[in-house]
């Protein structure tokens, strides 16, 4: 069960503005695998209704096609993802086919082939608390170049020019994952310092947030910044 500190962090990324913003499907876990929230790109690509996959275990909302033999998307995201909670450091999935159900129950499932990245979700002392995934839907990128049938399971049974193509779109995807990243921790610490000035200055969240706006106008920092300070004084003030 996650703690509320957790909870709390959780929740500043998922309202992070880029978040619902990005037309990249971006998903949030807690440290049980379970979805914390997925942004309105993550619903349009698995065909979800807003809402519908929040506080279930990912892979009881989304599991393995059980009538395709073999079927080991489940295994490979659940590894990955495994990583990234004991190590704390981003890791990148090749191309992978992990067909979704239908939004339809009882309905079969949807073909699909991906490209992912999964990075840790971290609270104010770095620990990680959850997983960000961060997925693109490369199976019409995969029909246009060979139709036919998906590859089944694996990245090593796609060709190689596949592999490459699944690679460059892998670094694209990094890339957006940084950027989105450096925009949730500058959130979370934003909200860490309003949280700060709202315990010791008795103040509501839109004065805190206005003193955070003047300290940033008279030292001439970025409010991430001001931010930063202000948590890292009463860290300071605190072991005093």
């Amino acid at each position: 069960m996650r703690s509320g500190a957790e909870a709390r962090a959780l929740r500043a990324v998922q309202d992070g503005p880029l978040f619902h913003a990005t037309r990249s499907p971006y998903l949030i876990l807690d440290r049980e695998l379970r979805v914390h929230a997925a942004n309105p790109a993550y619903h349009a690509v698995t065909q979800r209704e807003p809402g519908e996959l929040d506080g279930r275990l990912l892979f009881d909302a989304l599991p393995d096609d059980p009538q395709r033999p073999g079927s080991d998307g489940v295994a490979r995201l659940t590894a990955s993802l495994l990583r990234v909670l004991r190590s704390g450091e981003r890791d990148h999935m090749g191309l992978q086919r992990y067909d979704i159900p239908t939004p339809r129950a009882g309905s079969g499932h949807l073909r699909k082939l991906w490209v992912a990245v999964n990075s840790p979700v971290l609270d104010g002392a770095d620990r990680t608390i959850g997983v960000l995934v961060h997925v693109e839907d490369v199976t019409e990128l995969w029909a246009r170049r060979h139709g036919g049938p998906l590859p089944e399971p694996g990245p090593a049974d796609a060709p190689a020019e596949d592999q490459i193509s699944a690679t460059a779109l892998a670094r694209e995807v990094a890339a957006e994952n940084r950027r989105l990243r450096h925009r949730f921790d500058r959130h979370v610490v934003m909200e860490q310092a309003k949280g700060v000035l709202m315990a010791t200055r008795g103040c509501g969240p839109d004065e805190a947030f206005a003193l955070l706006r003047e300290l940033s106008q008279v030292t001439n920092n970025k409010l991430w910044q001001v931010a930063r300070t202000v948590i890292d004084e009463s860290i300071g003030s605190g072991a005093g």
